[in-house]
């Protein structure tokens, strides 16, 4: 918002400058019109003036009426009239002395009988009227200026209410166009941020509450016959086996509550989880730490590098590809770390089966497992890892190996160049 900020004060400051040297031009012409038309009245009642300094009865002789302007002729002793001995000089030589006041403008003449001819008359000054046109002007201006830098803001701001509401009423895929202004993006883009994020969260909801229907029908059904047959059966032993296998569907269906709880947790735990420079070699050895090396070749590459992201959750990422790897390989597991310009890519490789090419982006989400008949794990690890890998800004992808033949899954993150 700061940007908004910055940019109606530089748009303020820079008409009201621009403005005020308009306004201050105008007014400074209409100033130099109305002196240039008082001197010019001077030089068109000059030459009756001389005509009087020079006739031997200069008192006698008075102007014509010159209107409002109150002109008149005043003679003045030279000897008490306090004139400058260079102005005095200057009337000597028969040349006229201006000087002017606040309200009016007095010509000096030098009479034939040793006389100043003095001729005064009221100054034009600007009406007060055209002051308050000018005054009004500007702010007419000024305020149209903002109404036009503002026109857009506002439309703007509508689109994001509008958009706002029809979130609201629940239509998550209304997104906001990013316009041009530069002061408004950031706006924008926070709202589509903040959508998407909701509607993932929205999302995770539904896979949540559809995959805990789906896989608490199996040991719940289980359970149900286990009960009716161990109430029905009077045998000791099949009752201690029946009881075995309820506690066995009880810790399965505690094992998904746990697991579930921790993928809806995993959302509010990456958002609170602060981001900070990791070494590359120190990332691998808390690879190394998880055991999973042990029975997977590794390829590093010999410069150093960084990413910015939380250690913990990045090990976690990686770890539960290669184990994967380890759980559907054969005899190969191979991870490769490579330098891609700005960005660094994990590629954990196996010599397994392989991945569907139409199955490959839905493994990504919770509770999808390709072999439907296993019965180990809950279709979660790869969801996690994808989660982790979209908060950090990197990307995943799953493909086929074509050195090992089975699947190869890249993860990549932002390079930071420390």
């Amino acid at each position: 918002m700061w940007r908004f900020v910055v940019a109606l004060v530089s748009v303020l400051l820079l008409a009201s400058i621009l403005l005020g040297q308009v306004i201050d031009q105008l007014h400074t012409s209409e100033d130099e019109d109305v002196q240039l038309t008082s001197f010019d009245e001077v030089e068109l009642v000059l030459p009756l003036l001389r005509a009087i300094a020079a006739s031997d009865a200069p008192e006698l002789m008075t102007l014509p009426e010159k209107g409002s302007r109150n002109a008149a002729i005043v003679f003045r002793q030279a000897d008490t009239y306090p004139l400058p001995a260079s102005l005095y000089s200057q009337l000597e030589q028969q040349e006229p002395v201006y000087l002017e006041t606040q309200e009016q403008v007095l010509v000096h003449l030098l009479t034939s009988q040793g006389l100043i001819l003095v001729y005064q008359y009221d100054k034009q000054l600007p009406t007060n009227e055209y002051s308050l046109s000018l005054t009004l002007s500007f702010y007419g201006l000024l305020v149209a200026i903002i109404v036009v830098f503002l026109a857009p803001f506002v439309r703007r701001l509508i689109k994001l209410r509008q958009a706002a509401n029809r979130f609201g009423e629940g239509q998550l895929t209304v997104r906001l166009s990013i316009g041009t202004l530069w002061y408004l993006r950031d706006i924008e883009l926070s709202f589509n941020r903040m959508a998407d994020k909701i509607n993932v969260l929205m999302d995770d909801i539904k896979l949540l509450a559809g995959g805990l229907s789906h896989e608490l029908r199996t040991p719940l059904a289980r359970i149900r016959m286990g009960l009716d047959t161990l109430v029905e059966t009077e045998d000791e032993a099949l009752r201690a086996k029946y009881e075995g296998r309820i506690n066995r569907q009880l810790d399965e269906m505690e094992r998904l509550l746990l697991h579930m709880l921790e993928f809806a947790r995993l959302q509010h735990s990456l958002d609170e989880a602060e981001p900070h420079l990791i070494k590359g070699h120190k990332l691998l050895q808390s690879l190394e730490l998880e055991g999973t090396n042990k029975a997977v070749e590794m390829s590093l590459p010999s410069a150093g590098f960084y990413i910015s992201a939380e250690q913990t959750y990045v090990t976690m990422a990686i770890s539960n590809i290669m184990e994967n790897a380890l759980k559907y390989g054969n005899k190969h597991r191979f991870l490769e770390v490579t330098l891609e310009k700005d960005l660094v890519a994990f590629k954990i490789s196996d010599d397994g089966c392989g991945i569907n090419s139409k199955q490959r982006e839905a493994i990504f989400k919770p509770f999808v497992r390709l072999n439907q008949n296993s019965s180990h794990g809950f279709g979660i690890g790869l969801a996690f890892t994808a989660k982790i890998v979209q908060r950090y800004r990197g990307t995943i992808e799953v493909d086929s190996c074509p050195k090992l033949g089975g699947a190869r899954f890249t993860l990549r993150f932002p390079r930071v160049y420390g």
